[in-house]
Order: C-alpha cells, then structure tokens, then sequence
C-alpha cells in the first residue's frame, strides 16, 4: 500500500536556474601540474630562437593594427596538440576551451583555427630551422648519437579521395568548368555593387580560383607522368584532381590510397628523429641517398653508418653511399628472388635458375646443374651494369635432358649473365658476412619503425590534414618535432629516476 502510494506522488528533479548570477574563481597557473607536458614544451620553445617566424609580421608597438600571437605559443600550441594526438586547426580552437593544457598555454584566450592553419604551413625555413635547433641541443646534452643512423619508409594517406583520380579526358574537361566559373563569378562581380554580397562573391571568386588551381595542377601533373611513361600506357594514367602530387601506394593493412612516402631517419641512442622527408615514388628503392642528405643537413655532420631494410639494398645505393665514405647495412636480396620473374617469363625452371650455376677457376667459368661448363665469352652493360656472360656449347646443351628445362625458350645454348662487381659491392658483401654487423642490423625494426608506431598507432597520425606535397612535408616536420620533444621528455625523466 505505502509503495503504491510513493509511486503516485511527483518524481523530484534537480531544479536548473539559469537565470541566477554566479561568480567564479579561476587560477589559470593551478589547471595544470608542475611537470605537465605543455608547461615542459612552454619553458623549452621559450629557450629556442623562433625569430624566423615573425619576421613578417606587421603588428608593431607604435603602429595602426591589432596585435598578433606570439610565435612561441602557436609553435607550443602546435607541438603539443600533435603530442596529443591532434592534427586538426578546427579542433584545437574548439579544445582551447576545454583540454588543461591548451587552456594554460592560451591564458583561457581563443585563437582562430584559421591563424592555427596558417602558421603551421606558413613557415617552411624557420620550421627547418627550429628542428635543426633542436637536434643541436641534443647533441651539445649528448643525448644523441649521430654516427650511426637507422632508416625506413611508411605510407601516409593524403587528403584526396581515391575518387578523385581521372584520366586526361576527365582533367580537361574540369578545366573547362572551371574556367566557365571563374568567367561567369568575374561577370557577376563587374555588373552587380550590392556592398552586402560583395563579401560573400568574394569568398565564392577565391574558391572557385582554388579549383580553377588544383585542376591546371592536376594536368601539369598528367603532363610530367606522360613524359616518362611509355605512350601505350598513357590511357590508363589517372590522376587527382583535388591534389595533383598524391599517388595511390599500397597501406601497411594491404588496401591502396592515395599517399605520400614518408622517409625517416633515427639515431639508435635516443631514439630521436634526425630526418623526415616525403617522396611521390611507391617503393623505397630511390630514396636512401636523400635521405642521407637530408641528415648532413638537419644535424651538420655526416653518418658513419646507416642500417635499412633489403627494400634500400641496391648497387647504386651501395656505390653511392661508399662514394660518400658510408658504410651501408641492409640485406642483400638473394639473387633467386631477383631472378625469379625472368626465368618464369623465359620458361626456365627453378632448378636451372643462373644463381644455381656455381663459380669455377676464379669466375672464369660456370657449372650448370647437370654438369655441363659454361665460359665468358663477352662482356656487357646491361641496366647500367658491367656483366660477364658465360654460355655453354652448342653440342652439349643439344644432346642434354634437361634442355627444356634450363633453356626454355631460347634456341641456342644455355647463356647465363653475372655481375662483374664493383670493390663497394664486394666489400659491402662481405660486410654484410659480419657477426656484429648483423647483430647491429637485428636493432633496426625496434628503432626505426618505432617513430611510426608513435605517430601512427598511438597518435592515430595516419592522414595528412593539408594537400601538397609541400605542405604535407611541413605537418610531417611538426609530427617528427612533437616526437622528438617527446621522446627528449622521456630521456630526462629516465635519468631524473636514475639519478
């Protein structure tokens, strides 16, 4: 009885008065702890010369005009929303309201996505710089060693849909379109005064010339690829239309999207990033000896030694690195897995693969596999290298069973093409023989990849936020920047335990 009569009288709610006045207290320095991270990237921007990124500036003390951020708070700003795990301007300016550590940079002040866009691509060079700074002051610490540098490649997506990929027909007729638009909003803009649309077509004219851009980029881009691709392919090319430099790359879970390779160098002491760069190509193969550069030029000293994977290990990389008094370490491919596509396209059989051939008298001849011999009897460059080719007799491959198998499709005897190599590539063989050089090659995958796992698997970077390849090169300097920071945070608290 007494519960059916409880069940009949009014719930009671919480009473909500919003029009009651209420004053509030607010200690900006106590939202955050004394060892947080954005007081720590406070005090270090404040130690770094950023001087490069207001020389534009026009604001001056004296002078007409509102006055600008300082650059130390957008470059800690910056640093530290990527070390959260925020790339985006639009929400930083939301999360200036709420996230302690940005409330604490910014004072509780709010700062326009738009002035957060364009500071973080407006600066190129002072970037560079303030990267370089850093890596410097590392080193002074001793917290870095740079004489061996470990190396690998990740695919990053681009802001481009995969649908934005069309053939020439498609590009041009975009073009077309856009020009039309252009045309049409300069027509409007010349016989229509109204002072309250002028803001508005404006903003319409801008995007419309940004299309108009993208599409004239997008062709240009058609154009270059044309040129070194042969002309019985030039009907399948595609290209974006909304950012003409991504190329669709094979992702690390197996799918295809549009991408940039982003190539990274780290020292093995600290683990610190000593170089990032970004390419268009969809293999690793090219991009050792940029990358080498790129580390001359962050941290003004040349490596003694660089580890990569098998994907860097080729001849000219080796000559190369050997030119500059480098010392490479990578997996060599073994020759059957370099051979294997010819063969099967010549009809050969795994057995009778060239690698299968073994070296007699010094290299001046071969044993086949069913014990015939073959001799040098020319040389020639092929692919740019210097080989000796050996060949059988004709009467010995003419009576042998296994002709079928080893010639294939070839009519003569048997020809087998190897290498005459270069004293780099022998030496670099024979390097790679090493026990202490493998152990040191046994290092690479926790060192190298784990700048990726970072940025990748922990800060969820796994897309660009800005297109080009410019562009996309400088939020990949403040991705490694917000890293490094992190990782020189981690080191000092180590040693603080320590000590």
């Amino acid at each position: 009885m007494k519960t059916n009569e409880a069940a009949a009288q009014p719930i009671k709610y919480v009473t909500l008065d919003r029009n009651q006045l209420r004053w509030e207290s607010l200690d900006v320095d106590q939202l955050i702890p004394a060892n947080h991270p954005a007081r720590i990237i406070w005090e270090l921007s404040g130690s770094l010369d950023l001087s490069g990124f207001e020389q534009d500036h026009k604001s001056r003390e004296g002078s007409a005009g509102r006055p600008c951020w300082p650059a130390r708070l957008l470059v800690s700003v910056w640093v530290y929303s990527y070390s959260i795990g925020v790339a985006s301007a639009r929400a930083i300016e939301r999360m200036l309201g709420q996230e302690p550590g940005l409330r604490w940079l910014a004072a509780t002040e709010s700062v326009n996505y738009h002035t957060l866009a364009d500071f973080r691509v407006g600066h190129q060079e002072a970037l560079e710089e303030l990267f370089a700074q850093f890596l410097a002051m590392l080193e002074q610490s001793g917290l870095v060693d740079l004489s061996t540098i470990l190396h690998d490649g990740t695919k990053v997506k681009a802001v481009a849909g995969y649908g934005s990929f069309h053939r020439r027909k498609t590009l041009q007729k975009r073009l077309r379109k856009a020009r039309q638009v252009v045309r049409e909003l300069d027509r409007q803009a010349a016989e229509e005064h109204e002072p309250m649309e002028e803001r508005r077509r404006a903003a319409q004219q801008r995007a419309a010339q940004e299309v108009l851009a993208r599409a004239q980029a997008a062709l240009q881009q058609l154009r270059e690829l044309e040129a070194v691709t042969p002309p019985s392919k030039h009907p399948d090319l595609r290209v974006s239309s909304s950012e003409a430099e991504a190329r669709k790359m094979k992702q690390g879970d197996g799918g295809i999207a549009p991408s940039y390779n982003v190539q990274v160098s780290t020292e093995g002491q600290s683990r610190i990033i000593v170089g990032i760069g970004l390419s268009t190509a969809a293999n690793d193969t090219q991009e050792l000896i940029a990358a080498v550069e790129r580390v001359e030029q962050s941290s003004g000293q040349k490596p003694a030694t660089v580890v990569a994977d098998n994907g860097y290990a080729t001849r000219g990389n080796v000559e190369k690195t050997s030119e500059r008094g480098i010392e490479l370490i990578a997996p060599w491919k073994e020759d059957a897995s370099r051979e294997a596509g010819a063969c099967k396209r010549h009809g050969i059989a795994k057995e009778f693969f060239p690698s299968a051939f073994r070296v007699q008298r010094g290299g001046q001849s071969l044993l086949c596999p069913a014990g015939k011999t073959l001799v040098v009897i020319q040389q020639r460059i092929h692919h740019g290298v210097l080989k000796d080719v050996f060949a059988a007799r004709q009467k010995d491959c003419g009576r042998c069973r296994w002709r079928p198998q080893c010639c294939g499709k070839r009519d003569g005897p048997r020809r087998v093409e190897r290498v005459v190599e270069s004293p780099a590539m022998k030496q670099y063989l024979a390097r790679m023989k090493r026990r202490q050089v493998r152990k040191l090659y046994r290092k690479r995958s926790e060192i190298a990849e784990f700048p990726f796992l970072w940025a990748k698997a922990v800060k969820k970077w796994r897309r660009f936020s800005v297109r080009g390849i410019v562009k996309a090169g400088m939020e990949a300097l403040w991705v490694a920047l917000a890293y490094n920071i992190s990782q020189w945070m981690r080191v000092r608290y180590t040693v603080a335990i320590a000590t």
